[in-house]
């Protein structure tokens, strides 16, 4: 009876002619969205990456400059992307461009596969491969672009009666969207330029001329895109050589070293480059060589992201890919029974561990309902401002910041520090923050200087989240004042502890206290042999040191650049810190004053040394340190 049954869909999906019309096809992408469309919770959430999106919807809220006022590794639109509500406006603009993500990959996806199959059929595999694909990323909506953008490329390779208007119309609408998602999240953009392009040149590299304007839409869509989205067009520059350098720097002292329970990813995705390989050699007709190739260039740029920083999360967009791919592609026949069997496995299996870690079949069941609500705000906006007065409060009880300090900093212009920043928009505070407000990501010496310029001649208060350790720790064990060197050395100059309670701290400026870096000594380390820190010569000086990294080519090759394999590290009376190798020659604080006790600045160090925290066979590092001291009037 259960084969009867299937054998009567099967026909009635092979005879109906649902999907001919282009209306149907939008509504099927529309009803999709609604049953799939990946979002927490519309009540704006607390940590690191709720406070980041707090953050660039606070950009916009506070009408900051991108470049000089606000750099991160997304723009200007990256408010759009958030699915927590931060302001009305935000709400209604989000829930247009989610809904338009999640139809573009439907309609991609269905493209693809009306190639092969009849309207209706299209229609429910692009169904199963959207939901699928969509349940995988999450809220990773800038991530469901660069799949759709792959979708729609596959179009230009996979049909060879492809009208070269078709072609040229898609290849510059698909860079002229890369120019968005550029001012959406910084890295994204040049991934579906890049795609665009290959598509124009696999298809035909003759076309020199299609290659031009797909090169020019995009240059051209960017400028066009920050104007609309109130940036002055002096700023884009600045910003784009700011984000440049925190994607440069994001991949050394971000990436984190493959662990070991990576074992399975990494043999799914040497299984799916054989099966691209597979396509290369065995596809033939059944399968273009240029498509191929598409898909193994695609597979290579997001693999590299996947790989770089390894998790669940990061690894589902090259899982999306795998099941897009998978679904618009005649695999059938290009390989052996056995290893499409082995192939097809691996992956339900990985796609079920996906989806249970991450906990997606909840999602999947409140998408429809939080669908809803979400598509009610934009006929009643009040619904929108009535969930945003809850969260600001459902937040100020969370924080609890003492109430001495609200009224001290009142109107005046604040910092927050190191990445809480959801405590602006909860408290209502006028934010002034040094550009990269989350200061974990000042990766590099340019970035770190940024940021202490600005605070040096910045906001009236900083506000610190109190870490629960001393010395205080970053995300991924990194010591708080390594990573930004600088930047700790002008909370320390410019601005005095004006209290420490219940987890916070307020710092107030103050005229500059802190006198000329005065060299003590030198010693090289080898070995990971730990050296004495020199003792403070007076109760109102500070010590610090810079260290000079011997970087071997095993270093630069297994640290981010090709697959991060392990990371570099200090070690501080015997306890071991990631190490931000980029900021590592500026002098950092290892000893400080009873005036910044109990604050993420106090550190007492006796011992330093240099290490890896993995070894690949060579010897530990060997490194200059640097001692200095520095003075601090009272």
């Amino acid at each position: 009876m259960v084969a009867t049954r299937a054998g009567r869909v099967k026909a009635w999906c092979s005879t109906a002619g649902w999907g001919l019309a282009r209306w149907q096809r939008c509504l099927a992408a529309l009803l999709t969205a609604v049953l799939f469309w990946p979002q927490s919770s519309v009540d704006a959430d607390i940590g690191v990456d709720p406070s980041w999106e707090a953050a660039v919807a606070l950009a916009r809220i506070h009408h900051l400059a991108w470049g000089p006022e606000i750099v991160f590794t997304y723009g200007p639109l990256a408010f759009l992307q958030n699915t927590g509500y931060y302001s009305t406006q935000q709400a209604v603009l989000a829930t247009f461009y989610q809904v338009g993500v999640i139809a573009a990959l439907f309609l991609g996806v269905a493209a693809a596969l009306r190639r092969r199959y009849p309207a209706t059929t299209s229609l429910v595999g692009a169904f199963v491969t959207t939901g699928t694909t969509a349940i995988l990323l999450g809220p990773m909506y800038p991530e469901v672009v660069v799949l759709a953008a792959f979708a729609w490329a596959s179009l230009l390779l996979l049909q060879n009666d492809l009208k070269r208007s078709t072609a040229f119309i898609t290849s510059v609408a698909l860079a002229a969207v890369g120019g968005f998602e550029l001012l959406v999240k910084f890295n994204t953009g040049p991934v579906i330029a890049f795609i665009a392009l290959a598509a124009s040149i696999l298809r035909d590299w003759r076309a020199v001329g299609r290659h031009c304007a797909t090169v020019t839409a995009f240059g051209a869509s960017i400028p066009i895109w920050w104007l609309l989205a109130g940036q002055r067009l002096g700023n884009l520059p600045v910003w784009l050589r700011y984000s440049g350098q925190i994607v440069s720097g994001y991949i050394h002292a971000q990436a984190v070293p493959i662990p070991l329970d990576a074992a399975g990813a990494a043999l799914l995705t040497v299984a799916w480059l054989v099966v691209v390989c597979a396509m290369l050699v065995r596809g033939g007709r059944v399968i273009p060589r240029n498509y191929a190739m598409l898909v193994a260039v695609t597979s290579v740029l997001i693999a590299k992201s996947a790989f770089g920083r390894y998790d669940t999360n990061h690894f589902s967009a090259l899982l999306g890919l795998m099941v897009i791919a998978v679904a618009i592609t005649p695999l059938y026949g290009i390989l052996r029974p056995r290893f499409e069997i082995a192939v097809v496995v691996i992956l339900v299996v990985f796609l079920i561990g996906t989806l249970v870690i991450e906990q997606r079949p909840l999602a999947v069941l409140q998408a429809p309902v939080r669908s809803v609500d979400r598509l009610a705000t934009v006929a009643f906006p009040g619904r929108a401002a009535a969930h945003i007065r809850q969260s600001k409060a459902r937040q100020r009880g969370h924080y609890g910041i003492p109430e001495r300090f609200v009224k001290t900093i009142g109107s005046a212009a604040v910092h927050v520090d190191p990445d809480e920043t959801s405590v602006v928009w909860a408290y209502d505070f006028a934010w002034r923050p040094a550009p990269v407000f989350q200061t974990y990501s000042a990766y590099t010496p340019t970035l770190d200087k940024l940021n202490s310029e600005t605070l040096a001649a910045g906001p009236q208060f900083v506000l610190s989240r109190q870490s629960p350790t001393s010395p205080a720790v970053g995300i991924n064990g990194r010591l708080g004042v390594q990573e930004n060197p600088l930047y700790s050395r002008t909370l320390l100059c410019d601005f005095t502890v004006d209290g420490v309670e219940n987890h916070w701290e307020l710092l107030a400026r103050s005229q500059p206290h802190c006198g000329p870096l005065a060299l003590l000594s030198e010693v090289v380390v080898r070995e990971g042999n730990p050296v004495a820190v020199p003792a403070p010569s007076g109760p109102h000086t500070a010590v610090l040191v810079g260290i000079d990294l011997d970087r071997t080519i095993v270093d630069r090759l297994f640290m981010g650049s090709l697959v991060p394999l392990t990371t570099y590290t200090v070690a501080l009376d015997g306890v071991s810190y990631r190490l931000t190798a980029g900021n590592a020659a500026e002098p950092f604080l290892v000893n400080t004053p009873d005036s910044v006790t109990a604050t993420n600045l106090e550190i007492h160090s006796h011992t330093i040394g240099v290490g890896r925290s993995r070894s690949l066979g060579q010897h530990n590092p060997t490194a200059r340190l640097r001692f200095y001291e520095m003075r601090i009037s009272r």
